[in-house]
């Protein structure tokens, strides 16, 4: 069975910035699906149309796919899986959140409501989060509760902020090797 990789953006992103087209090639030079969304209004996002586009998307939802989640698409990515109620084969997080961030009350929406951390992690089998101790978008502590709440493997580095490209993040060898970790 072919191995699916949805991956989707943060906040004002899209699916040809960061390190994103360098990870997709990669992938399916390993034979690997991958998608990368562009998500509607990524400088004005509403947590009902990501929802809705996901949803839209993804046709069949199975221990075949795998998500890739950047800062506000984790969050995206996890409420989609929570209404999806279906098991998944695993999912990497990167400078993800959960809770309001006190620096962009814009993307409040899209934490009104709690997740069911106890539902995806039996949804999720294989669970990974990321961070940069120097992240200055998303405060690393808000990075390491998702991790703690989902009971995840956790990795953090040094020196990638918020893993953007305009800090000089293009590739990701270590997100990189995750995935084909996780897939194999």
């Amino acid at each position: 069975m072919l191995e699916k990789i949805y991956i989707t953006h943060g906040y004002t992103a899209h699916s040809q910035k960061h390190w994103f087209p360098w990870l997709k090639v990669r992938l399916e030079n390993q034979k690997i699906f991958t998608q990368i969304f562009d998500m509607p209004n990524s400088t004005e996002p509403d947590p009902q149309q990501w929802l809705e586009f996901h949803q839209q998307h993804i046709p069949q939802l199975d221990q075949h796919c795998y998500f890739i989640g950047h800062s506000l698409g984790c969050i995206a990515t996890l409420r989609f899986l929570q209404q999806a109620k279906t098991q998944i084969g695993g999912i990497i997080l990167l400078s993800g959140f959960a809770e309001k961030l006190p620096n962009l009350p814009e993307l409040d929406d899209f934490n009104k409501t709690p997740l069911d951390f106890t539902a995806l992690i039996q949804q999720i089998p294989k669970r990974v989060v990321i961070a940069s101790d120097d992240d200055d978008v998303v405060n690393v502590q808000f990075t390491r509760n998702l991790a703690q709440n989902l009971q995840a493997n956790y990795i953090e580095v040094s020196g990638y902020r918020h893993f953007l490209d305009r800090q000089g993040v293009t590739e990701l060898p270590l997100l990189y090797n995750e995935v084909l970790r996780m897939i194999k």
